[in-house]
């Protein structure tokens, strides 16, 4: 796949990517998921932070160009040429993992919405969330185990609180 990325964009060399956290077999970011760990740990801590319903509902999903561009990513040129570049089949895994997780965190926001269900029975809805971003994180990775990806995102996302 190397050979794949570095036909499509000479730019994109694996070193250049490793050291920008892409995955050069992919061609996608772990940071992408940066946008899902904040809604699902926000989601997560609703029973002890019920007040938190407000920031899950003005949640949207955003398309992996658009979260680069929006976070200011050191390296998102790269980071959207990677993507652009990625493999057909790659980005077809990912859209459809993506799409999936989107609706995860849609149905959440409906429940909220719909204020039917307490804020801890809410909050249970998180572990589902945060399966959703360990597969789209395994896509991103090239397919390594979900399980690993789940704690490194929940990890990440306990880290960030404390930034």
């Amino acid at each position: 796949m190397k050979g794949l990325l570095s036909t499509m964009l000479p730019a994109l060399d694996a070193a250049r990517l490793k050291a920008a956290n892409i995955n050069p077999a992919t061609g996608l970011a772990t940071d992408y998921l940066n946008h899902y760990n904040e809604v699902a740990m926000t989601i997560a801590s609703l029973s002890d932070l019920p007040e938190m319903r407000a920031s899950v509902l003005d949640w949207r999903p955003l398309g992996y160009p658009a979260h680069f561009i929006q976070t200011r990513y050191s390296e998102q040129g790269l980071a959207i040429a990677a993507y652009i570049a990625a493999p057909r089949a790659v980005k077809t895994q990912f859209l459809a993992a993506r799409a999936d997780l989107d609706s995860r965190v849609a149905t959440v926001q409906r429940r909220i919405a719909a204020d039917d269900q307490t804020p801890s029975a809410i909050a249970d809805d998180a572990a589902a969330i945060f399966a959703g971003i360990a597969q789209l994180g395994g896509v991103i990775n090239g397919g390594r185990a979900a399980t690993l990806l789940q704690r490194s995102a929940e990890q990440d996302l306990v880290d960030s609180l404390f930034a």
